[in-house]
């Protein structure tokens, strides 16, 4: 994970899109009143844990709707199938996932990439059965795993270009290409997640360590050296 942005990566919407009909926008209207909302809220936890459970292919509107305490034939005022609702996890916890709250201008570098890396670290640990179940549905159905390509896109742009940030201040290695960088390093802390939480972690990493490890492995990379901001990057 990145250090924290001054502002939130602007990422993309996975419904934007497939939900434009006006039959959708009518059932998703439903959702603006207290009950309306509540109903989707139900709906939405039920889906997941539906989902959790069986995976998607097994997973069905009945057992969703009783997950819910929602009559089966309410389901279909608040989303038009099983594809939609499931978009809509994918897209929350996803965004949980990659969206970091603004950090202090003055907050120092290296302790921004380590709350990032916990941040990351956490939010998956809590999702991290519906994060299996999105990764095998994103290997047979092509809009969710171009989706989430484009949202990891938009999200190493902004690591790119927060890198690009600690360069100029002199905080990191300038013969470090950004773009590699926020690619490899983004991707060796959502592997290291999947491992962590996904498997059964035969080398007993725990959390906390891993979280220090993997904001030393990115610190070094990027050739950032001391725990203040008053060090420069070693350039040898």
């Amino acid at each position: 994970m990145p250090e924290r942005t001054d502002r939130r990566a602007a990422l993309p919407n996975a419904g934007r899109g497939r939900r434009g009909d006006e039959e959708t926008d009518r059932r998703r209207g439903t959702g603006r009143t207290v009950r309306g909302r509540e109903t989707r809220r139900r709906l939405l936890e039920g889906a997941k844990a539906v989902f959790e459970r069986d995976g998607f292919l097994h997973a069905r509107i009945a057992d969703i709707c009783d997950a819910a305490g929602i009559s089966h034939g309410s389901f279909y005022t608040y989303f038009v199938s099983k594809e939609e609702i499931f978009t809509e996890i994918v897209d929350s916890v996803e965004l949980t996932l990659l969206t970091l709250e603004p950090a202090p201008a003055d907050a120092d570098p290296i302790e921004r990439i380590r709350a990032a890396n916990e941040h990351y670290l956490l939010a998956y640990g809590a999702n991290a059965k519906i994060m299996r179940v999105i990764h095998q549905v994103s290997t047979i159905d092509a809009t969710v795993r171009e989706t989430r390509m484009q949202r990891q896109d938009a999200f190493a742009r902004a690591i790119e270009r927060r890198i690009r940030q600690l360069q100029e201040g002199g905080f990191a290695d300038p013969a470090i290409d950004p773009a590699y960088a926020a690619q490899a390093l983004g991707g060796m802390v959502a592997h290291f997640a999947d491992y962590l939480f996904n498997t059964d972690n035969t080398f007993g990493f725990d959390l906390a360590t891993a979280t220090d490890q993997l904001t030393h492995i990115w610190t070094n990379a990027l050739g950032m050296r001391g725990p203040t901001t008053d060090q420069a990057p070693a350039r040898d």
